[in-house]
């Protein structure tokens, strides 16, 4: 996704006599998943196989930050109002906090009556690579940290980037140009006090859905992922030299 900055690296004009750069990836990992685990896991993937192909918005942002409260209520007032069905992996408290606050406290009843069916929301942790996979999934509404988009980009899942701190806003700006997806460079980003109001946020999300060339973009990105690690592609081929190079002491 990155092939103008890869041959820079590589051809010295970034810093004259950098080491040999080998561009290898987006690689499955291991599933180390715990036992105890499987039960939330087969309640989300129950709901995603009763869904139709490419119906639903799924949202993540990421297990290091929380999204503010009032962020959090103008998220559900448009996920609400997309019209769209969606898996929601809320995150209430910062990592290593307590989270243990029940969902109805940060969204309120109402709203988890009002679209049950249509929405499954979810505090505990969900297998990313398998929900984004999954064929009912159409779109991924992404904080874009770095994990997030090689496996959006490996599963041709089109993204909608909602960067906030870190390198996330490197990497929404990596999706939007390799047609991975779309970044309203507006939003909202970590400490700033404004809010992406509801309104804004379900026009975007409609918008996303709907929009066939950016779900063939998508799709084109997943396909050149798979070539990139099929035996044979750049990334084999890569990680072939750079183990040609460790056995002959090049390195």
């Amino acid at each position: 996704m990155e092939p103008e900055a890869v041959e820079a690296l590589r051809g010295g004009s970034v810093v004259a006599g950098l080491p040999p750069v080998f561009a290898v990836g987006p690689l499955t990992p291991v599933n180390l998943r715990e036992e105890a685990a499987k039960e939330e896991v087969n309640n989300y993937r129950a709901w995603l196989d009763a869904q139709p192909a490419r119906s639903v918005v799924y949202v993540s942002f990421g297990s290091r930050k929380a999204l503010a409260r009032d962020q959090i209520t103008e998220l559900a007032a448009g996920l609400e109002a997309c019209g769209h069905r969606f898996l929601w992996v809320v995150k209430g408290a910062v990592v290593d906090r307590d989270d243990a606050g029940e969902l109805s406290e940060l969204l309120g009843e109402g709203f988890l009556r009002r679209v049950q069916g249509r929405g499954m929301v979810t505090k505990s942790w969900v297998e990313q690579e398998e929900v984004l996979r999954h064929p009912a999934v159409a779109l991924f509404v992404s904080h874009c940290g770095w994990n997030s988009v090689t496996e959006a980009a490996a599963s041709g899942v089109p993204v909608l980037a909602w960067p906030r701190f870190a390198d996330q806003r490197v990497n929404a700006r990596v999706v939007a140009r390799a047609g991975l997806g779309v970044w309203v460079e507006r939003w909202s980003w970590e400490g700033e006090e404004a809010v992406v109001g509801a309104e804004e946020f379900a026009e975007k999300v409609k918008a996303a859905v709907e929009d066939e060339e950016v779900a063939q973009r998508a799709a084109s990105v997943g396909e050149a992922a798979a070539r990139a690690v099929a035996r044979g592609g750049t990334s084999h081929r890569s990680l072939a030299e750079f183990v040609r190079r460790c056995r002959g002491s090049e390195v």
